[in-house]
């Protein structure tokens, strides 16, 4: 893999690790690695193992086609979910984000 591939597929990962709100050291707490390598990993300089690719593929809910070549299976488009959260009440907005929190953090996908 070239580095300018390892840089975008870091972008990739990074994109969707904000998407799902948390931060380098939360995302690969999640995935149980280390957060200095995933840090790597994001940036570009730094290879993953086939281990680290499914952990990380688990936990971003991403394809490993996606996250290797950027192709396939993209995130699901975010405008529908933010149609209906405009329609929430703020209680309802919190009690939506504790749902959708818990799917998201959940490790047996």
């Amino acid at each position: 893999m070239t580095k300018q591939e390892r840089v975008a597929l870091g972008q990739r990962l990074r994109q969707q690790r904000n998407h799902l709100n948390l931060t380098r050291e939360q995302f690969a707490e999640l995935a149980d690695i280390g957060a200095g390598y995933y840090g790597q990993i994001e940036v570009g300089t730094s290879q993953m193992s086939i281990d680290t690719l499914i952990k990380v593929a688990k936990t971003s809910r991403l394809s490993l086609e996606y996250i290797l070549f950027g192709e396939g299976e993209e995130p699901a488009d975010q405008g529908s979910i933010q149609a209906l959260l405009s329609r929430c009440s703020p209680r309802e907005l919190r009690l939506a984000e504790k749902v959708l929190q818990l799917f998201l953090l959940r490790g047996d996908v």
